[in-house]
């Protein structure tokens, strides 16, 4: 499998309340810096539980400096491959500030950096061609997602986070997408329509979206709702202690992929993952807590 996606570095700052607009809140604790972007994020999540069953490539871009080595070092000593991740001169490693409230929920902000100087024929490579599976997001360009989306003979999984710009025409994407893996927010923004509350807004909201793939709408410590064939599948999540959501979504993507890539029914792909973002909010940091194989419950039936 390969990802396609940012590469980041992140500050993360605890404090005790999120900031409403307009306000300004003082970190509770030191901050931290480590590795981060959703698409390293998932490529080391994948790569955590995989074990070696499935090889894990990463195509993407970092600038020439030490947060570069940060990101690329950590993917490597996980098992990734980043042959396909460029080092740009001129441009900075993307990098995210993370505000952590106490019961783990955050808010980020991302300077992407030299994920916005990923190009088109950066994804035109074998490692994105000949792939079984390949994992997108949107910290990088949407054309550049289109492109590798449309270059993929296996089969594409988007994640369409950050939720689309206004703007960000997505058609191009998503008919070439077969699975699509939002969660409530990327939802309502890709339809036009407030968040959903309630599990039938959420389903009416899947239905109105323009696309034929398979949708998992990811809905934290609820679970998930998978809707494919036109069956709907409700996947509930087991009740944890979360420490820190951070990169939960990410987690699951990862797991999910590497679980179609061997095989997996998308029901039993999800249940996986949702077991295994259920494990990462258990740590600290988006990469604080990824779950090896032995961690995750196989799925029933």
């Amino acid at each position: 499998m390969t990802v396609v996606g940012s590469l980041n570095v992140d500050r993360v700052v605890p404090v005790r309340d999120l900031p409403a607009p307009g306000a300004t809140v003082i970190g509770v604790e030191p901050s931290r810096r480590g590795p981060g972007g959703k698409g390293a994020n998932q490529a080391a999540a994948a790569a955590s539980y995989a074990v070696g069953s499935v090889a894990v490539a990463m195509v993407g871009a970092v600038g020439a400096d030490d947060g570069a080595d940060l990101c690329l070092d950590d993917l490597t000593r996980r098992g990734v491959d980043v042959t396909g991740v460029r080092r740009l001169a001129e441009v900075a490693t993307g990098n995210a500030t993370v505000a952590l409230d106490a019961a783990g929920q955050n808010l980020i902000v991302v300077d992407p950096g030299a994920n916005a100087a990923l190009g088109v024929d950066d994804v035109r490579t074998p490692a994105v061609g000949d792939a079984d599976v390949v994992l997108l997001q949107l910290e990088t360009p949407v054309p550049v997602v289109t492109a590798a989306a449309e270059h993929a003979a296996g089969r594409v999984v988007l994640n369409p986070a950050p939720p689309p710009a206004p703007g960000d025409d997505l058609s191009a994407v998503l008919a070439a997408a077969d699975v699509l893996v939002p969660n409530r927010g990327e939802l309502a923004a890709m339809v036009g329509e407030p968040e959903a509350a309630t599990g039938e807004q959420v389903l009416a909201q899947v239905r109105s979206l323009p696309t034929s793939a398979d949708v998992v709408v990811t809905l934290g410590g609820s679970g998930a709702l998978v809707v494919a064939g036109g069956v709907v599948t409700e996947v509930p999540a087991p009740r944890v202690d979360a420490v820190d959501t951070t990169g939960a979504g990410d987690c699951f993507c990862g797991v999910l992929t590497v679980a179609l890539a061997e095989g997996a029914s998308l029901v039993d792909a999800t249940r996986l993952a949702v077991a295994a973002a259920s494990v990462s909010v258990q740590g600290a940091g988006a990469r604080g807590r990824l779950p090896s194989r032995g961690e995750v419950a196989q799925p029933a039936g």
